[in-house]
């Protein structure tokens, strides 16, 4: 069989790709013995795109409800004062540094890692932009904190974050979730925004089953 890699352009502040992780993550668990995952960081929120919640609170609350129907994923009570309160600062920099640290550290599944970083902020409530907020998520995942945190003030790693920008941005991705399915040097975009778990299946049977025919 051919091999296949399914890329998953995100970002840590993007609400739609919160509402996307349960399905991400289903989807990795079902096909992680045929499919390698990775999560890809998007650099949303960057330079004058920084800006307190205040700025948001509109937009967000205006959205919000939509995006809970459709995902039925549900932003936790900590984040809903976090956003009533309105000065945490939206900045996707230290996040995304974070994601290009794990992968330095180990091959546990970068899925879950985003899918941790987002429940970080969108549930509990924590902010993003504090390197001592990392140590518990570290922890999770069993790694050495003061490795993780020289690491995350490392500015090679911070290169490396922002490599990875222009990675999305050379594929044509301009939306967050996207979602790219790699199968040898073909590739296909299987999700511009959300879409839902079992539309995916279907999409992926397809693919990998006329790849096999071609090979």
């Amino acid at each position: 069989m051919k091999k296949a890699k399914l890329l998953y352009f995100y970002d840590p502040l993007c609400g739609w790709c919160y509402g996307f992780s349960p399905v991400i993550k289903n989807l990795e668990e079902e096909y992680k013995e045929t499919i390698q995952f990775e999560a890809i960081s998007g650099g949303m929120v960057l330079g004058d795109r920084v800006k307190p919640l205040s700025e948001m609170k509109d937009y967000l609350k205006e959205a919000m409800p939509r995006l809970e129907e459709m995902t039925g994923v549900k932003f936790g009570e900590p984040y809903l004062k976090v956003l009533e309160e309105g000065s945490l600062i939206l900045d996707s920099e230290l996040p995304c540094i974070a994601m290009t640290v794990f992968k330095s550290m180990t091959n546990k599944s970068n899925i879950q890692f985003a899918s941790t970083l987002q429940s970080t902020l969108y549930d509990k409530g924590i902010s993003l932009n504090e390197v001592e907020n990392y140590q518990s998520m570290a922890e999770k995942f069993d790694l050495p904190w003061e490795v993780f945190k020289a690491k995350l003030e490392d500015s090679t790693y911070k290169e490396k974050t922002y490599q990875e920008f222009q990675l999305g941005q050379q594929s044509g991705i301009n939306g967050f979730p996207s979602v790219v399915l790699m199968v040898e040097n073909q590739a296909y975009l299987i999700a511009r925004g959300f879409r839902p778990e079992n539309e995916l299946k279907n999409v992926i049977e397809e693919i990998l089953k006329k790849e096999e025919h071609t090979s």
